[in-house]
């Protein structure tokens, strides 16, 4: 798929999440910001907050939710969280 991207999220301890996603937000310094296929490159802070992703042919309102207490995130041709720590809501 096109539209797609491969998102994995990484604690120190463990790879939480790994897959083709459509859509990601999470919460940086400046708000809650989104992520499609094709973003250009960047790495972020992430602050407290939910991270929401759709994973690829899921449906438009089918949203996987976290809740992470900050790391960064690195976009570049996939896009890799890393959480100091994450659960899922």
């Amino acid at each position: 798929m096109a539209n797609t991207f491969n998102l994995d999220i990484i604690t120190p301890s463990k790879k939480f999440y790994s897959g083709e996603v459509e859509h990601l937000i999470c919460k940086t310094p400046a708000g809650y910001e989104g992520f499609l296929a094709g973003h250009s490159y960047t790495c972020k802070l992430l602050e407290e907050g939910t991270i929401r992703f759709r994973e690829a042919g899921s449906g438009e309102n089918d949203w996987k939710l976290a809740q992470s207490i900050g790391g960064f995130i690195d976009v570049k041709d996939g896009v890799i969280v890393y959480a100091d720590d994450i659960r899922w809501e």
